[in-house]
């Protein structure tokens, strides 16, 4: 009889809190993105009441080749950074994996990029990278790979590589710190048995390696892709969407149309267009890491 008191109360307590947690989740996400949606259907300014247009911003967008520009550099952005966070944080992982002398010391150094704070990070590689006095075009200089100075971020096509380079310079840990953590949880056995077995580091790799982490690698991939997706700060910071708005993405477009334009309305409805495809990505994924490895067959 006590027993079942206890797990009553407990049951109770349970679903309380999460009723709470619903509630604020509800204040602080749900509340916004709906407020959100229904300031998208009017053509409310800064400064100005509106009044409901219905989907009219949404349509309108589709007719500015801005719009199309913004999407094109967005895939490109976040396809571009997010292989290339994946390629060297899987390498990151491997090294580090590794009995090295000073591994910590090591780990330690190669998670300073996600540790620092965007804004001096960020403004650090601005400077390295500036035309005049800039530490990466004195280096390509001396070396001969150059023979004059490079406008990283004055010239369109520059710009673009500079600020995915930057990207991946900041999410490279995150993908080295979660794939290490992974690959430090499968037992050493394995590789053992294996090995007596006669098979090469190439066979351990793609039979043991790769399917103990393909879990964490998917996971750490989606939540980039969705910060990525959503990063304004890099881009903000080094080019304001320049040079000729080549670097523009969503969110720091949605800025200049909001915030510059003082055009609202049409300002949120840009920052819209990421949620569909937010949400699809994280179906498809989620998707493929319960499914596709058979957890619920």
């Amino acid at each position: 009889m006590q027993n079942d008191w206890v797990f009553s109360k407990e049951k109770n307590l349970f679903f309380f809190i999460l009723f709470v947690s619903l509630i604020y989740l509800f204040l602080i996400q749900g509340y916004p993105l709906l407020w959100s949606i229904y300031i998208s259907l009017t053509n409310q300014k800064i400064g100005t009441s509106g009044k409901f247009i219905g989907l009219q911003n949404y349509l309108n967008l589709l007719t500015l080749s801005s719009f199309w520009k913004a999407i094109g550099f967005t895939v490109i952005y976040t396809g571009f950074a997010i292989i290339l966070k994946l390629l060297l944080g899987l390498l990151m992982a491997l090294t580090l994996n590794q009995p090295l002398k000073g591994r910590n010391l090591y780990r330690a150094l190669l998670f300073l990029p996600w540790a620092l704070p965007t804004l001096t990070s960020v403004l650090a590689w601005r400077w390295m990278l500036g035309d005049v006095g800039g530490i990466v075009n004195y280096a390509l200089l001396k070396t001969n790979i150059i023979d004059r100075p490079l406008g990283w971020l004055g010239d369109p096509l520059l710009a673009k590589i500079s600020v995915i380079l930057v990207n991946v310079w900041r999410g490279t840990p995150f993908f080295g710190i979660s794939i290490l953590a992974a690959l430090q949880a499968i037992p050493k056995y394995l590789y053992e048995a294996a090995t007596i077995d006669g098979a090469s580091g190439w066979q351990n790799f793609y039979w043991i390696t790769l399917p103990n982490i393909k879990s964490v690698t998917i996971l750490v991939s989606l939540v980039s892709t969705i910060w990525t997706l959503a990063d304004f700060e890099i881009i903000w910071i080094m080019t304001r969407g320049g040079p000729a708005d080549a670097t523009h993405v969503f969110s720091t477009w949605s800025y200049i149309v909001a915030f510059k334009n003082l055009d609202l309305a049409k300002g949120v409805a840009i920052s819209l267009f990421i949620v569909p495809f937010s949400l699809l990505l994280m179906i498809l994924t989620l998707r493929f890491v319960f499914f596709k490895s058979g957890e619920f067959e």
